[in-house]
């Protein structure tokens, strides 16, 4: 037989079995959906994911948000149209503006977006939507259409429906999890979370609410991003995210939504809640306040000079201006090394040796670097390009006076394209110096604070002594759900952050 027409005859016979036997009814629709992964397969991948999801991220310590963050969503989940589901409701603690949906029952919400809801009801509007995206199944159609290409496309060895779905579901999910839905599904999870806001008693406009806040955080971010010189960072579902645009998303709403009277919304109860969360970066990752970035594990801090854009990454800090990169990290030095005499400047000679830097740069300046009771040494190099040329300043800071940290080299590597930054970068690293005992011990990060609006304040009053830095009124404004040109009634409780 024509191995063509077997390879045919083959996968049409293994589709057909697949389609009597992968029909399964859409608990939302209530019309079949053709899938090839049963309920239990889906519980069982979530629960794998779940479990990946906990190694690799902290989840909030705060006992009172997690319960109260459980017991809403749980509330929720009853009224869903999977109210049968053993359902699980996680907090991360990490300032990422995002929350996501896992099959079996995993809702899962970074503590970034937290911040962001101004009422429990655009909080329960915002999980219906998450639980909305489990109860219709939209991971395991969109894992079962991937299952079926794969299938056409011989990727799949196996002759049984579903073979490998063990060694795929987890690619699959994670694709799924880091780009979104489709934009219909989007749609529908949102018509969802609207659906249940109602069956619950919530304000069923919240959800629409909430959407303008996110429409917002984007308009925002690119302001910033525009001002920075950067690509800007967007998307409920992140950068790479497929869901409608916001605008639309809310006019979509704004057709089917039937607000009904005596409705909840409980703002005051969850504003409270609220009251003393983290913002931003946790301590421990290191923050910036009143324009000095903190790091009190390392006890190290220093000041980040207003034209310079600092980003925190876990292995480094990037701080740009311009066209201009200084790239510091740290590394552990060996307590014998110190011991026999090395020096910040023997570090960095024998560091830049190593490769095949020399060959090809001019040294221009060697010079001591030592300040604030740190020692360290600075080389400058001039790289003369057939175009142009081109700077690049190598420091090192030897800090020697850990508690409970290993003896550090902190190496600042600053790519100039011209000697315009040099001086401000310097400048930056002038500052570099230990912290107190006291300041370690009170660092406790950026925090929420919940107030009354009282006559005589104003967004711009507030941002005069707020360390969210130069665009503070807009911030404020997105945070309380007043952006870009609302303010707040008097009596009204409000978020600043301290």
């Amino acid at each position: 037989m024509n191995t063509k027409i077997y390879l045919v005859k083959k996968y049409s016979l293994l589709l057909y079995f697949m389609f009597l036997s992968s029909c399964a009814t859409n608990p939302v629709s209530g019309i079949p959906d053709f899938v090839t992964i049963t309920e239990g397969q889906e519980i069982s991948i979530g629960a794998s994911y779940h479990k990946q999801i906990l190694e690799n991220n902290k989840i909030i310590e705060n006992k009172e948000l997690n319960d109260y963050f459980e017991k809403l969503g749980n509330s929720i989940a009853k009224q869903s149209h999977r109210p049968k589901l053993k359902w699980h409701f996680t907090l991360i603690d990490d300032p990422t503006f995002n929350a996501f949906a896992t099959p079996g029952g995993y809702v899962y919400m970074y503590r970034g977006m937290l911040n962001y809801f101004n009422s429990e009801a655009e909080l329960a509007g915002v999980i219906g939507h998450e639980i909305g995206h489990i109860t219709a199944r939209h991971a395991v159609r969109g894992m079962s259409t991937a299952q079926i290409t794969n299938l056409l496309l011989g990727i799949l060895q196996s002759n049984v429906p579903g073979g490998q779905l063990t060694s795929n579901a987890f690619n699959l999910m994670n694709l799924m999890v880091n780009r979104g839905y489709s934009r219909k599904f989007e749609l529908e999870a949102d018509q969802l979370g609207e659906e249940y806001l109602g069956k619950t008693n919530y304000d069923t406009l919240a959800m629409s609410s909430f959407l303008k806040t996110l429409k917002h955080s984007d308009e925002l971010e690119k302001k910033i991003a525009k001002s920075e010189g950067r690509e800007p960072n967007i998307g409920y579902h992140g950068v790479f995210s497929t869901h409608p645009d916001n605008e639309k998303r809310i006019k979509a709403l704004a057709k089917k939504s039937k607000n009904i009277s005596k409705t909840k919304n409980n703002k005051e109860k969850f504003l409270k809640l609220l009251d003393g969360s983290l913002y931003g970066s946790s301590p421990e990752e290191g923050y910036v306040k009143d324009s000095i970035f903190y790091h009190p594990i390392f006890a190290i801090k220093f000041s980040v000079l207003d034209d310079w854009i600092l980003k925190n990454e876990p292995d480094k800090l990037i701080l740009k201006k311009n066209e201009d990169t200084m790239i510091l990290r740290a590394d552990e030095l060996l307590a014998d090394d110190l011991e026999n005499g090395l020096t910040p400047e023997q570090f960095l000679k024998d560091g830049i040796e190593k490769t095949s830097f020399l060959s090809k740069n001019e040294l221009i300046k060697s010079e001591i670097f030592s300040h604030n009771d740190l020692e360290g040494h600075s080389y400058l190099y001039k790289t003369q390009g057939l175009m142009n040329t081109t700077y690049r300043r190598f420091t090192a800071i030897f800090d020697t006076k850990t508690f409970k940290t290993k003896p550090k080299a902190w190496i600042a590597i600053t790519d100039l394209k011209e000697l315009t930054n040099d001086k401000s970068s310097t400048d930056i690293l002038r500052t570099f110096s230990k912290m107190s005992a006291t300041e370690v011990k009170s660092s406790k990060g950026l925090r929420i604070k919940v107030i009354r609006f009282r006559d005589g304040m104003s967004y711009e009053k507030l941002a005069k002594g707020s360390p969210l830095g130069k665009f503070a009124i807009d911030k404020l404004r997105l945070l309380n759900g007043h952006y870009p040109d609302k303010s707040p009634a008097i009596g009204d409780l409000i978020k600043i952050v301290q």
